[in-house]
């Protein structure tokens, strides 16, 4: 049975879904199968897939009906032979020499130590990602199950790794409506259901385009439907917390969220001046000059084996002082 299981869905995505394949297919370790999920592309996603399949039997592909990123991450999820499963957008790509037989030891001896989701950081690259900037988790800390900490894992550090027996085990999926916000949920319900979480910036893998206004362009998706799915969704993670007892931090922020949901939704028909939608611009154009003046090669940022071997070793002293 493979160790890691590399899980990409694809929508009309043939500009980049070779790309995000040989990302995986290029790692140092090659324990791994990869599981391209074609969720109805009109376009040639599914004919690239099944020509790397083709080649590589560690490559399995599987197509469906358009029923969008979520329902077709969960559909997949019980078929997952991986001890760790890491989610991949098909734009995105997996770092080179990422998945070493050092990193591979690492992840099981995070099993034994009961670690079940690890969060990283993540590179936050541009769109040709040749170059990219960190994006820092809050901390470097182990924690126990139902931590506080399950809220702080923000929508840049949406590239887990996840130990799938607790996947499958507490029934963690997706939701089936808005994918990039929904997400949060997914993640924090994993985080919170682990035995251990690990939160670290010593490690990281995730090559993900930038994009400030990611969670609002879909085609159809406007604010004040993306707010309606929000407070719907968190009520439904406030039911999900009671029939577990949870109480505490944990489901009051689940109610702020719906609470700050439900504000939107009332709001929705105040629309920004022009002055503001004016500043609104602006903002993004100095937030992108920033990025792009403290913006690395991705060069860079690629760990040699001593350096993964400082990183992991000071991982572990890390896991057994917690």
């Amino acid at each position: 049975m493979p160790f890691l299981s590399v899980l990409i869905p694809v929508y009309n995505g043939e500009r980049y879904l070779g790309s995000a394949i040989e990302s995986a297919l290029n790692q140092p370790c090659k324990d791994l199968e990869i599981i391209v999920a074609n969720d109805g592309s009109t376009d040639n996603s599914l004919a690239i897939a099944r020509q790397y399949a083709d080649k590589d039997d560690r490559i399995r592909v599987v197509s469906h009906e358009n029923v969008g990123p979520g329902q077709t991450r969960n559909e997949v999820i019980p078929d997952l032979n991986g001890k760790w499963t890491i989610f991949l957008d098909c734009d995105d790509q997996i770092l080179p020499n990422f998945y070493t037989e050092q990193l591979k030891s690492f992840l099981e001896y995070c099993i034994e130590k009961e670690i079940e989701t690890i969060v990283p950081c993540r590179l936050c690259c541009t769109p040709d990602l040749t170059k990219a900037n960190m994006e820092y988790v809050p901390f470097d800390e182990v924690f126990e199950s139902a931590s506080d900490a399950s809220w702080r894992i923000d929508y840049e550090f949406a590239t887990l790794l996840y130990f799938t027996p607790m996947l499958k085990r507490e029934h963690i999926v997706f939701s089936t409506t808005r994918p990039a916000e929904m997400e949060s949920i997914f993640r924090h319900k994993a985080a919170f259901c682990s035995k251990h979480c690990l939160f670290t910036n010593k490690i990281w893998f995730a090559m993900r385009r930038e994009n400030p206004h990611q969670t609002t362009k879909s085609k159809g998706w406007g604010t004040e439907r993306v707010d309606r799915i929000r407070f719907q969704e968190y009520g439904k993670l406030i039911e999900w917390h009671a029939a577990r007892g949870t109480t505490g931090y944990v489901i009051e922020e689940a109610h702020r969220k719906r609470d700050a949901a439900e504000i939107a939704i009332k709001n929705a028909g105040v629309k920004p001046t022009l002055r503001q939608r004016i500043e609104e611009y602006r903002g993004i154009k100095r937030w992108r000059a920033e990025r792009k003046k403290t913006a690395k090669p991705i060069a860079d940022y690629i760990l040699d084996e001593p350096s993964q071997a400082h990183a992991i070793s000071e991982l572990v002293e890390l896991i057994e002082r917690a």
